[in-house]
């Protein structure tokens, strides 16, 4: 189970936790290689039709890619783990991070936490960096993909997410 809070329904209700507002679509910044069928390829030369491969389901097509412009954090090399990311990657504020080791625990109280990257940003390892470009890659439904060795998900539209500032 992925649990993007630390705390159950009854402590949220409790603390008086309120459901985020806007919606999180994430996005991938220029020059992030993306695994897909052929090997990395850079996300600015993917393709609709381009097959990706997917934590879920194997390799999946991707039907459109969107470009937009959005505030923008870089996460610095092996700062979510061993070779997570491999080299520095700018993702969108509001991309979702999997974390998968002790940091999942330590913050979280999970094996494993589906965590937006601005609820990391530490002006170290992960810092904001301005507005910049990013491509939201659309597969029909929801998928992981990997991204400069970042597990990455993609096609989320995440509304009522319960965040307390507190946690």
């Amino acid at each position: 189970m992925t649990v993007q809070l630390r705390m159950n329904a009854s402590e949220l209700i409790r603390r008086a936790a309120r459901p985020v507002g806007g919606t999180a679509q994430g996005g991938i910044a220029r020059g992030t290689e993306i695994l897909t069928a052929r090997g990395p390829v850079r996300v600015e030369m993917l393709r609709p039709g381009d097959r990706v491969i997917t934590r879920e389901s194997g390799m999946r097509q991707i039907r459109a890619i969107s470009p937009v412009e959005v505030p923008v954090l870089r996460v610095a090399p092996d700062s979510l783990g061993l070779a997570r990311p491999e080299r520095e990657t700018v993702v969108a504020a509001d991309q979702h991070l999997v974390l998968r080791d002790w940091r999942a625990g330590a913050l979280f109280d999970a094996e494993r936490a589906l965590v937006p990257a601005a609820r990391l940003q530490d002006g170290c390892q992960i810092t904001a960096a301005g507005r910049g470009e990013v491509f939201r890659l659309d597969f029909g439904r929801p998928a992981t993909i990997w991204a400069n060795g970042l597990e990455l998900p993609t096609g989320r539209t995440e509304t009522g997410v319960i965040d307390d500032a507190t946690a």
